[in-house]
């Protein structure tokens, strides 16, 4: 690749070399061509078109002026060329220079490559993604277009071997400190194992997802599940912001890891006052409570709770700001680990009044 050094005369760009267009209006455009003056339509350019449109401009101007520079043999031949093809000799010129032949490159060190080179590397891009916003990142195997966030949202990275995902930076509008990077959960990951009790309900929002549990009798708890199975040792942290009464026999939330194939989960919850470690049975219609602790959570305020697994033993810890955590519980590990996967669970059960549970934050790691 050549780099081309062009000065112009006394200081002023000549402007021979460039075609003399006029607009008449919108739309309208008249030029003068070899074969006489030439009115033709032109369709308004969008915002982003506009651009392109902008760097074609800048390429064909410096084009315009190396080609006044080129050798007059060459220019020679090009001028034969356009007899008998009655293409002009710049075009030809201009069209011979588009790939890597030579780049433009000014006082300020910015390069100016051709624009058909920048497009056709652009083109091989879009085998990857054709959203606007969208950013490559490598995958596993290949490259892969990660599309945009939403609104507001930031790209956190979640670690060696797994792709980074867009998130909502802080729980505006919920009470509490918050230190933690809130990863909103993605309702392309989540599914309802059970919808609950007449007139609970499912619904996602742009922090996350809104679980909403119809008072009465009776364990019937609303349950989304993850998609993901988790491996034998994994640490998994959730945030909820609730809306509840204070009395009845219910749990206000809680984060779970279920089994498919004997339709159970081990659950550590907020249960009444106190924080809950509980085995529910029969996918979620009977349960019991295996160990307490008083806990006193205020409605409308984050809440992160985190279950920690490793090889040998279960740890259950909470926390105001998703960094600082108590430890609650540590239990052993009391049947098989294979194949569970994350579930989150409300019940307002014997309760005065509905419960909603906000789930805001979904974050999950490979245990220690």
């Amino acid at each position: 690749m050549a780099k081309a050094q062009w000065k112009a005369e006394r200081g002023f760009t000549s402007e021979e070399a460039l075609p003399k267009r006029r607009v008449l209006g919108k739309g309208l455009v008249l030029y003068k061509s070899r074969y006489g003056w030439v009115i033709r339509t032109v369709s308004g350019p969008t915002p982003g078109r506009e651009r392109v449109l902008s760097l074609w401009r800048e390429w064909l101007f410096w084009m315009n002026q190396v080609f006044k520079l080129t050798h007059p043999e060459i220019v020679a031949e090009l001028k034969r060329q356009e007899l008998l093809s009655r293409v002009m000799a710049r075009d030809i010129w201009s069209s011979a220079a588009n790939g890597l032949l030579l780049y433009f490159e000014d006082s300020e060190g910015r390069r100016i490559y051709s624009m058909a080179h920048v497009e056709r590397v652009s083109r091989s891009l879009d085998v990857f993604t054709q959203v606007t916003g969208s950013l490559l990142v490598r995958g596993i195997d290949v490259w892969e277009g990660l599309p945009p966030g939403p609104d507001g949202a930031v790209l956190v990275a979640r670690g060696p071997g797994r792709l980074p995902e867009w998130s909502i930076p802080s729980a505006q509008g919920f009470g509490g400190v918050v230190l933690i990077d809130m990863q909103a959960p993605r309702q392309s990951e989540w599914s309802v194992l059970r919808e609950g009790r007449s007139g609970s309900s499912v619904a996602w929002r742009p922090y996350g997802a809104l679980l909403r549990s119809a008072h009465g009798s009776g364990t019937n708890p609303v349950v989304l599940m993850h998609s993901e199975v988790l491996p034998r040792t994994f640490n998994i942290v959730v945030g909820f912001v609730g809306d509840f009464t204070q009395t009845g026999d219910q749990y206000k939330g809680g984060v779970a890891v279920y089994d498919p194939n004997n339709k159970g989960a081990v659950a550590f919850t907020i249960y009444n006052d106190i924080l809950a470690i509980q085995h529910f049975f029969n996918n979620f219609t009977l349960e019991g409570r295996y160990a307490g602790r008083n806990y006193r959570w205020v409605p409308g305020v984050l809440v992160f709770l985190r279950f920690e697994q490793t090889s040998t033993e279960r740890r259950f810890y909470v926390s105001s700001n998703g960094v600082d955590w108590i430890h609650i519980f540590t239990r052993s590990i009391e049947h098989a680990t294979s194949l569970l996967r994350p579930c989150v669970l409300v019940d307002a059960r014997n309760a005065e009044s509905n419960f909603l549970l906000h789930f805001v934050h979904f974050g999950i790691a490979s245990g220690s």
